[in-house]
């Protein structure tokens, strides 16, 4: 069996860097360089205040079992847990963003805000 051979003249412990032709060596990160960069784009808070969100309203969580699934119908009353009649809540995504009251507006179901939720 041919064991590796780490005599005089072998690579062990040798450090060699190679930079492609076309490209300057970098320099190791210094994060306390000065920088021709600002740390962050400044733009204001209010270009933002145009940006459509996706939020939609949940009334509470069904589970089913396949079968009963399958066994819906017109008619079917469907139990729903995990908030009081009436209540729901506004997420965006999976994070709460606030939680109301379902009301009627001008014949349109609407969610009167009760209580706004402030998670970061």
């Amino acid at each position: 069996m041919n064991e590796p051979h780490f005599g005089a003249d072998s690579d062990v412990g040798k450090k060699e860097a190679s930079v492609p032709f076309d490209e300057e060596p970098r320099q190791p990160w210094d994060d306390h360089a000065p920088t021709d960069m600002p740390a962050h784009d400044a733009a204001p808070a209010s270009a933002l205040n145009g940006l459509s969100l996706e939020l939609t309203v949940r009334a509470g969580d069904v589970s089913f079992t396949l079968d009963e699934m399958q066994r819906l119908a017109p008619g079917s009353v469907v139990g729903i847990t995990g908030i009081a009649p009436g209540e729901a809540t506004l997420c965006h995504g999976e994070r709460v963003v606030a939680h109301g009251e379902l009301v009627d507006v001008d014949g349109r179901l609407g969610l009167r805000i009760t209580r706004v939720v402030f998670d970061r």
